[in-house]
């Protein structure tokens, strides 16, 4: 009885699985990548939100002994406060108003942001199991 089953050939996939394989770990490495350099970029934002008013803070300090109007323009550079000249008492350095929408703005990107490296690990962890 096995004399009269006739095999067929099984259809040859010219190696497009293994390509496909190859690629499917390739782009879970780079998401992977990405999901790590996207933490790593938040994480030194906030680290930079921190020096930054560490910086402003010692600034208007030094500000406070020399002068405002004394302040190399170099310090200027890395400050987030604006140098106002008045008419009547000189000129004084202040912190420079926030820009509400732009504040709004970033938050919602930074959340977006967030909620897309929380999809990608999910992603990352269901393709491993």
């Amino acid at each position: 009885m096995n004399d009269n089953v006739i095999q067929f050939p099984k259809p040859s996939d010219h190696g497009l699985t293994a390509q496909l394989k190859n690629l499917q770990f390739q782009l879970s490495e780079n998401y992977q990548q990405v999901m790590e350099n996207y933490m790593l970029s938040r994480s030194l934002e906030l680290e930079s939100q921190t020096l930054q008013k560490q910086y402003d803070e010692i600034l208007m300090q030094y500000a406070g002994i020399i002068g405002h109007e004394n302040i190399p323009v170099g310090y200027m550079e890395y400050s987030t406060h604006v140098v106002e000249k008045r008419e009547d008492e000189g000129i004084e350095m202040k912190p420079a108003q926030e820009d509400e929408q732009l504040v709004e703005l970033q938050k919602r990107v930074h959340e977006t942001m967030d909620e897309l490296a929380t999809y990608l690990q999910g992603k990352m962890e269901d393709e491993l199991q």
